[in-house]
C-alpha cells in the first residue's frame, strides 16, 4: 500500500475528510513513526502490506493523534495487534 493510500485510510479513521489537505503533514509524521515502531517491534515489510498491518497502523496513529501534552502511549488494542504482526513476522520452522 502506498504512503498516499495509507495517508487515506487514516483520514478516514480520524473522521477527516479525504479531500483536506490542512493535516496531511501531521499525520505523515505519525504514520511514519508508527510504521518505524512496528518494523522495530519486529513486523517484515511484507506483513506492512497486509489488511491487518493497515488497521494496526490506523490505530497506531489515532492513538498519537489523541495524544495530551506530556503523555505519550500506544493503546492496548494497538501493541496487542502489533504483536500478532510482529509473531507473524517470525520464520516459520
Amino acid at each position: 500500500m502506498t504512503e498516499a493510500e495509507l495517508l487515506a485510510e487514516c483520514k478516514t479513521g480520524l473522521n477527516i475528510p479525504l479531500a483536506s489537505t490542512g493535516f496531511d503533514g501531521v499525520l505523515r509524521q505519525k504514520l511514519l513513526a508508527v510504521k518505524g515502531y512496528l518494523l522495530g517491534a519486529g513486523v517484515s515489510e511484507a506483513k506492512l502490506d497486509t489488511d491487518l498491518a493497515v488497521g494496526t497502523i490506523v490505530v497506531g496513529v489515532t492513538d498519537l493523534w489523541n495524544i495530551q501534552s506530556g503523555e505519550i502511549r500506544f493503546s492496548p488494542v494497538f501493541l496487542t495487534l502489533a504483536t500478532q504482526l510482529a509473531t507473524a513476522s517470525l520464520p516459520q520452522s
